[in-house]
Formats: structure tokens, C-alpha cells, sequence
């Protein structure tokens, strides 16, 4: 008797394996759903969300509509409007009219659909809880869709036990949803969670869109670039180098109007900048590609966020020499008028006195073959002066220091310091060093119960991106406690109006805004609790930048603080803060 192996799965769980590529996240369903708002030809479209996606995501726009026989039609596999025969695969200018991916929602969650089209006098409304069909009715309701989500990954506890907490959810959520955002300025959306409105964005130009988005002050920082060629018209902003942020800076490309992800051409931005940027930042860019649909392919990734152009060198040359023109226009240097006489002050010269040239003194006795007395010489290498440990816990190949006296502290290309010790040299990275001592000590002032601030006689305010408020919102409490007293007003200002004492003469602006790219950096560390990444956040903002002149007491203050740690080896995140060149080591390159 032969027994059967191969099975033909049922739909319900293809689409549940379909839905493991297409549906990763409560962030996916909602950039799906837009996406057909969009090819559906709506001018507004309003995403509410419930709970980071988890309880609920609803979708309104005023596009198309569609009919009875459609609306049904659209959630089964395969089903979809642009697809006729397998040549339109490489010839595809839209997202996805309602199909495709809704068969692989509706697998994993409760959907209800609601849509009308212009032409009719009732509107169609669909039920499907996990693939099952539930009831077809029509329904009054406005022209265009509105898609509810609900419970998802409901049927695949597995699945939604992997989901993240609520903030880093709703984050991927926002992400999405920007993404969309900056690719259809002409579109107006608006994004309400928890009942709160977070966007509301009204159709506008690209620059005002992106100003909307990330706030006035990039106005001033962007630079227009434009080229158009045979192969690929190129439109958008880069930022200046000057303004260039650390990681998570404001990266898009687009492409056709889709967000894509290149690191090739990633790479070729980098190289346009070269020697402009400053030590770990990346510049900004809003960069939109225009070609036609067959000279590129967008379907070697289930979610389209990566493609392949056809002649990706040609595209590649086209936007390097694009950035390199705009950024070699930027006026980086001031202007000097040669016409004002006053703009150069040159010292009086009497004309009737004789200028005299300088006299020169040469000894006449100098012999540079004659050996000269150094009788302290030999001090400098038998030095038997050992500075005491002061951690156990510092590697056993450190026998002591040298005497810092006589052997001072180097800086080599203002980024590490070079210490003489016993066994060889020490080389230490002063940015982590200072990152290790400013946490403990921010750690210490934080668990202390009384913190001393200082009442500002004028409030210091922040303009926020809405991101950094959903952000800073949940760190108020922790800001408190080491002596910050902040308050959210007029939705996107923080307003600073107590600082511990400790902190005058800081840069609050820019440490806060330093420290909101290093939080959601570390977001990536989830084996911190939430109060150690923030501590870890402010020291890592606060902490003196590679290539920063240390004077030589600096140097010293901060070797003898470094010593003074609980683990002056590592950073709280475990990087490595100085390393040991052996005296063997150091032979063997001679």
C-alpha cells in the first residue's frame, strides 16, 4: 500500500504561512492598508490605532470604493486589479488595489471592511475572522473604504507573544506611516492612537510636508538637488554637512513613490561626502528616483522595500555627481568684500622711516658633533614610581603605572589617550572612558533621594518632533529624578524649568537631542531596564566627542575618574574602553 506524503494545504493555513512574509507586525497591516488607500485614489486618508495595532487598526479613506462582487472578490488569494498576465510583473507602477494582502490579513485577525463607490446608493460590508467567511450585508456608508483590523495574530498566540511592548510597536507603526506620508505630499493624513491625535498632515508641497514632519528647524538645513537624465530623474534634499546627526538621522529613498531600502546607494551618498562629515554622523537625505516601472523590478522582497535598477552603476554615477554638484554650490565659507576698504585693518606705516630688516644671531662656536651633558636623561626610562590600583578588577597584565609626572598622558588624533604602564602601553578610548564615569555618576545621582535643582528664571523650550514626544513622554518620570522638571506643552515643545544643580552650564538642547537618538539606538538592547538605557542614553550624549582637544590636566582628570569606576574596562553596554600593547608586542614590530 503506498501511502501518501504530499498534501495540498487548505487556505486557511496557506494564507496563515503567506501571511508570516506579508504580516510581520501590526506595522505591516497598516502600511498594506494605506498603500490601497492610495491606489484606490484617495486625497484623505485617517489611520486609528488601538493599543500599538494589537487591538485594533482601522484604515478611512474617500478613494474608489469598490463594488459588491470586488469587495468580496478581494479577499481571496491571487486576487488582485493590476495583475493580467505574468508580463505586468515587471511593469508595476501601483501598490495593490485592496487585493493580495488582504487575503493574508484576514488570515491571522478579524476584519471588517466597509466600502462604497460613487455610483452606487448602498455601500457593501464584509465580515472574515481568520480566513472564515462570517456575513455580506449592504450598509449606508460614505463613498471610499474603511478597513477595521482587529485582534491580530489572535488564532497564532505564538505570533503575538513575539510582538514588543506597546512603545517600540507603535514606533514601527509611526515609521510606516511617515514613510508613506513623504512619499504622497499631495495626500492628507492623519494618525490617531488611543484616541490621541499624533499627525495630522494636510496635503502640501514635498518640503513643507517634510518641515510638517520633522519640524522648522530643517527648513534652514536642507539643500535642494534636481537632475534629469534618460535613465533616472532625481528630486529631493540633502542635509548640510554641518547639521549631519549621529545614527537614525532622517534617511529616505523612493523610488516611483515607494520607500525603498539601498545600502548600495547608501554607500554612494557617504562617498559624495567624503572628508565633509564629522566623526559617527550620516547626513540626511529625502531622495526621489523617477524611471520607467520596466527598467526596474520590485519584487524581490514579499514587503517591496528593496528593488534592483537595471543599470544600477548608471543610477549610482547619476546621484553621486548630483550630491557632489549641490553640496560643491553650498557656500561654506564667508564672503569677503574687497570693495569696502574698512572690512581690512592694516597698521599705519610712517613712508619717511627706513624699514630695517631683521638681524639675524649665529654662534660661531656651535659644533653639532659635539656630545652634550644630559645628566637626567636616564630618568625618564628607570622610573620605579608605581600609582596604586584602585580596582581589583583590573586585568592581571597591568602590573602598575608609570609615574605620570615624567611620562605625561598622550592624545593621538584627539580620540584616544596612550598611557605608559608596566607592562607596555595602554591605549584608551576617551569618548567610552568618559561615557563610563559619567555613568556611575549619573547613576549615583539618581538613586540619591533628595536631588538639588536650580529654578530657571526663564524656561528653556525644545521643539520636539512628534516621534521624540511619543519618546520623551515615557521618560518624564526619569528626567524627574535626576532633577529635571519638564512639562509637554502645545503638543511638541519641551518645556525645561528646573535643572539639577549639577548640570549649569550645559547645552540642554543639545544634549537632549543627542540623548533621544541614543535612546532609541539602544531600544535595540532590551536586556536593560528602561532607567539603566536612559542613564546609559544621557552619559553616551554627555560624553566628550572623538576628536575633542583634551588638555593635558583633562587628560589626567579623566584617567584618575576612569580608575575610579567599578568596571573601568567596559562601558555599561560591554564595549571594550582601553586596550594592553605588551612590551612583546611591541618587539615584534621592530
Amino acid at each position: 500500500m503506498i501511502s501518501q506524503v504530499i498534501k495540498i494545504l487548505p487556505d486557511s493555513v496557506a494564507n496563515q504561512i503567506a501571511a508570516g512574509e506579508v504580516v510581520q507586525r501590526p506595522s505591516s497591516v497598516v502600511k498594506e492598508l494605506i498603500e490601497n488607500s492610495i491606489d484606490a485614489f484617495a486625497k484623505h486618508i485617517k489611520v486609528r490605532i488601538i493599543d500599538a495595532g494589537k487591538t485594533s487598526i482601522q484604515v478611512i479613506d474617500d478613494g474608489c470604493g469598490m463594488s459588491e462582487i470586488d469587495a468580496r472578490l478581494a479577499f481571496e488569494r491571487h486576487a488582485t486589479s493590476k495583475i493580467t498576465d505574468a508580463s505586468d510583473l515587471f511593469a508595476i507602477a501601483t501598490f495593490g488595489f485592496r487585493g493580495e494582502a488582504l487575503a493574508s490579513i484576514a488570515s491571522v485577525a478579524q476584519v471588517e471592511l466597509i466600502t462604497r463607490r460613487e455610483q452606487d446608493e448602498f455601500g457593501t460590508k464584509v465580515e472574515i475572522h481568520g480566513s472564515k467567511f462570517i456575513k455580506q450585508d449592504s450598509i449606508v456608508c460614505s463613498i471610499g473604504t474603511t478597513i477595521t483590523v482587529k485582534n491580530l495574530f489572535f488564532n497564532i498566540p505564538a505570533r503575538r507573544r513575539f510582538l514588543k511592548s506597546d512603545t517600540i510597536e507603535f514606533k514601527h507603526i509611526v515609521d510606516e506611516f511617515l514613510r508613506v506620508a513623504l512619499a504622497h505630499p499631495d495626500i492628507s493624513f492623519s494618525l490617531i492612537h488611543n484616541n490621541l491625535e499624533i499627525y495630522n498632515l494636510n496635503s502640501t508641497s514635498l518640503k513643507q510636508r517634510i518641515i510638517h514632519v520633522f519640524g522648522k528647524q530643517v527648513s534652514s538645513e536642507l539643500l535642494d538637488i534636481s537632475v534629469d537624465t534618460n535613465i533616472v530623474n532625481i528630486r529631493g534634499f540633502i542635509g548640510k554637512p554641518d547639521v549631519a546627526r549621529k545614527k537614525n538621522s532622517m534617511q529616505y529613498f523612493f523610488v516611483n513613490n515607494r520607500y525603498i531600502r539601498h545600502p548600495f546607494l547608501y554607500r554612494v551618498i557617504l562617498n559624495a561626502y567624503d572628508r565633509l562629515l564629522l566623526p559617527e554622523t550620516m547626513p540626511s537625505y529625502f531622495i526621489y528616483f523617477s524611471c520607467d516601472p520596466q527598467f526596474i523590478d520590485v519584487n524581490i522582497h514579499p514587503t517591496k522595500t528593496e528593488i534592483k535598477f537595471e543599470d544600477e552603476r548608471a543610477v549610482a554615477q547619476i546621484l553621486e555627481a548630483c550630491v557632489k554638484q549641490t553640496l560643491g554650490k553650498m557656500n561654506i565659507l564667508p564672503n569677503i568684500d574687497f570693495e569696502n576698504e574698512s572690512s581690512i585693518s592694516l597698521p599705519n606705516i610712517d613712508s619717511s622711516k627706513i624699514i630695517q630688516p631683521p638681524k639675524i644671531t649665529i654662534n660661531t662656536q656651535y659644533n653639532p658633533f659635539e656630545p652634550k651633558a644630559t645628566p637626567n636623561w636616564k630618568k625618564i626610562f628607570d622610573t620605579d614610581i608605581v600609582i596604586e590600583k584602585q580596582h581589583a578588577d583590573l586585568p592581571e597584565s597591568i602590573v602598575g603605572f608609570e609615574d605620570q609626572a615624567t611620562n605625561p598622558i598622550l592624545q593621538i588624533k584627539d580620540k584616544y589617550l596612550l598611557v605608559v604602564v608596566k607592562s607596555g602601553l595602554m591605549l584608551i578610548d576617551q569618548h567610552r572612558a568618559h561615557e563610563r564615569v559619567l555613568y556611575e555618576l549619573l547613576m549615583k545621582r539618581y538613586m540619591q533621594e533628595v536631588v538639588y535643582t536650580e529654578k530657571l528664571i526663564f524656561p528653556e523650550t525644545i521643539e520636539l518632533t512628534t516621534q521624540e514626544v511619543l519618546i520623551i513622554s515615557d521618560l518624564l518620570p526619569f528626567l524627574k529624578q535626576l532633577g529635571f522638571h519638564t512639562t509637554i506643552v502645545q503638543g511638541t515643545l519641551l518645556m525645561v524649568e528646573e535643572i539639577p544643580s549639577y548640570w549649569i552650564g550645559q547645552n540642554t538642547e543639545q544634549i537632549i537631542r543627542s540623548f533621544l537618538q541614543n535612546y532609541i539606538e539602544l531600544e535595540k538592547t532590551p536586556t536593560h531596564e528602561p532607567y539603566e538605557r536612559f542613564l546609559l542614553s544621557m552619559a553616551r550624549s554627555m560624553a566628550i566627542r572623538s576628536g575633542t582637544r583634551l588638555l593635558i590636566e583633562e587628560r589626567q582628570q579623566l584617567f584618575d575618574e576612569l580608575f575610579s569606576t567599578s568596571n573601568p574596562q567596559y562601558t555599561p553596554d560591554g564595549k571594550t574602553i582601553f586596550a594592553i600593547i605588551s612590551l612583546q608586542e611591541l618587539e615584534k614590530l621592530i
